[in-house]
């Protein structure tokens, strides 16, 4: 584990470059059970504390969860969060927000660190896939409760990560009726 008073946890590096990890990150949701290491969790985490956020407030928080009951009751609380109880661990993500008042920007900020935190697992070479999470929603509940947070944190996300158990094949995204020059 990494010491909490240490300044720079240990960390690994990816195995693919940026452009690659955006091309080819899947969602991925079946997992092995070989554990996810102190150091990958670490490299993760600290892709999601680079996420760009309004004005660097910087509101996003995040929870690591390991333990298997957690994982377990998680799971069986949002109907397609099945895969959390095969994960070996978690990240949720959430938002500060007596840091960041306007919803909609510390919504866009968690979801900015969400992003790079798939990007890292991608890159580490792990799976995982994002379950969003509804303000208000029984889930939401849940999470606030099971996870003790105080009333100004919000959860926006989670996370679920392991070592993949799938292979997703890589789809056609290239849309380019998506695609506008100048105007609509």
């Amino acid at each position: 584990m990494t010491d909490k008073n240490s300044q720079r946890p240990e960390m690994v590096t990816s195995r693919i470059d940026v452009l690659t990890a955006i091309r080819e990150r899947r969602s991925i949701r079946r997992y092995t059970a070989e554990p996810v290491d102190d150091a990958c969790i670490n490299t993760v985490l600290q892709a999601g504390l680079c996420a760009p956020t309004a004005m660097n407030r910087r509101p996003y928080h995040f929870i690591v969860i390991r333990d298997r009951d957690t994982l377990t009751k998680l799971a069986a609380g949002k109907q397609y969060a099945s895969m959390l109880s095969d994960a070996q661990a978690a990240f949720v993500v959430c938002g500060d927000s007596s840091v960041e008042t306007r919803r909609e920007h510390l919504h866009a900020d968690c979801f900015a660190a969400t992003q790079n935190m798939l990007l890292a697992i991608h890159g580490l070479g792990l799976g995982g896939v994002w379950l969003g999470v509804t303000v208000d929603s029984d889930w939401y509940r849940q999470l606030q409760d099971t996870l003790k947070l105080p009333a100004e944190i919000i959860p926006t996300a989670v996370i679920s990560v392991g070592h993949p158990a799938e292979e997703r094949a890589l789809p056609h995204t290239w849309q380019p009726e998506k695609i506008h020059w100048e105007t609509w």
